[in-house]
């Protein structure tokens, strides 16, 4: 996890957001890894929170780095471990995943996407068991981030490293050859086989269903994406949110918000302890505190 997505809130302890997840924006799970200033990157933990106000109830405890949040439209929480561990409510699988897992997308209550460097993963979930099915793929890129428009994995897409990138269908994963040198962080879904791409040369991309295309370039290191309202809005390594109006930016806030997410028609924005919400008008929020 890099190291401008901590903040300090203690003196002592430094404390990252590095997942939320929810159906509604007044119900979210937020996922908080905690460390001691000075120990080691893996002696850590991970609290995952809710309730009224948010983070007032500790809903799980993890003695491990969580990567990424998600849950389905029934509420079941799914939390994804760097060593490739799965946690489902609270049961635990270990993933064939031998040099860990980045990031989580849910298709439907029964399957779900997972990628990471070497690994692309789908995930069939059974009453009191999983089937899993990876790919080892040892391309010219390491896939970072997954996920798929509407509750079907087919048509999904992973992005990576040296402008890689995978499409999932009926028959597995098939890696397509791209314009973009950079490493891709993130993407966001418009509709089904249209989502655009940005990475940390500060590209834009836009993905229709069978090739990648260059819409626009910055002078900014793209982390993350999310379509809101219409439009695309963008977060920055550095901090800050814009807006995309055609090919120009247009802040938003200069908050030091890093990642991004829409949950039930708002969108949310994290950077260290600070967790905001925007309605397309205001922003609300501040530091979430320890449970």
């Amino acid at each position: 996890m890099p190291a401008d997505d901590f903040a300090d809130t203690t003196g002592e302890l430094e404390v990252s957001i590095v997942g939320l997840a929810g159906v509604r924006a007044d119900d979210l799970a937020v996922a908080i890894t905690i460390a001691r200033r000075g120990d080691a990157l893996d002696d850590v933990e991970t609290v995952i929170t809710g309730g009224q106000p948010l983070g007032t109830t500790r809903l799980a405890r993890y003695h491990e780095w969580i990567v990424d949040l998600a849950s389905d439209a029934a509420g079941t929480r799914y939390a994804l471990g760097p060593s490739g561990v799965l946690y489902v409510g609270d049961r635990r699988y270990p993933l064939p995943a031998p040099r860990g897992l980045t990031s989580l997308w849910v298709a439907s209550p029964d399957e779900l996407l997972a990628c990471g460097p070497g690994s692309l993963a789908q995930v069939r979930l059974d009453p009191g068991r999983i089937r899993v099915d990876v790919l080892d793929d040892d391309g010219p890129g390491e896939a970072v981030r997954v996920a798929g428009w509407g509750s079907a994995s087919t048509g999904a897409i992973a992005v990576g490293t040296a402008g890689a990138l995978w499409r999932k269908d009926d028959d597995g994963w098939t890696a397509h050859e791209t314009p973009a040198r950079e490493t891709l962080t993130d993407l966001a879904w418009v509709a089904a086989a249209r989502a655009f791409v940005v990475g940390t040369d500060g590209g834009v991309y836009t993905w229709d269903g069978g090739a990648l295309a260059l819409h626009s370039r910055h002078d900014r290191a793209w982390r993350a994406c999310a379509w809101y309202q219409g439009a695309l809005y963008l977060a920055a390594a550095t901090g800050g949110v814009v807006r995309l109006d055609g090919s120009n930016v247009e802040p938003v806030s200069p908050l030091p918000l890093r990642r991004l997410r829409v949950v039930g028609g708002e969108l949310l924005a994290w950077g260290g302890a600070l967790l905001a919400r925007f309605d397309g008008a205001t922003w609300s929020g501040g530091p979430l505190e320890l449970p």
